[in-house]
């Protein structure tokens, strides 16, 4: 999610500095555990880190939920990333289903 490191990357304010860097946190382990599990032996394992990657997801959509109410970030980017995370939150559950992980 490079497109979010881009806009955290304009939060200028030194108290939203600590958001920031949740932000970039919370999208960079989506991909890092996508990546990670699919590297495991079974897809049950596989399956446990695609549940970390959602959660990591639904903590972005968080942050970017309390950036734009801060201000931190413009409603414009918070709905564009809002929707790409969403968008990614669904595509994980569809991977789950697959594996047979409902949940």
């Amino acid at each position: 999610m490079v497109h979010v490191h881009r806009v955290a990357k304009g939060i200028r304010n030194s108290y939203d500095k600590a958001l920031q860097s949740q932000m970039n946190r919370a999208a960079q382990s989506i991909s890092t555990n996508i990546v990670e599990g699919r590297r495991q032996k079974t897809d049950k394992q596989f399956a446990r880190f695609l549940w970390i990657a959602l959660n990591s997801a639904t903590e972005l959509e968080y942050h970017l939920t309390t950036a734009r109410d801060i201000e931190a970030i413009s409603t414009e980017d918070s709905q564009v990333l809002e929707r790409q995370t969403v968008e990614v939150r669904r595509m994980l559950y569809g991977l789950l289903r697959s594996l047979g992980e409902h949940g």
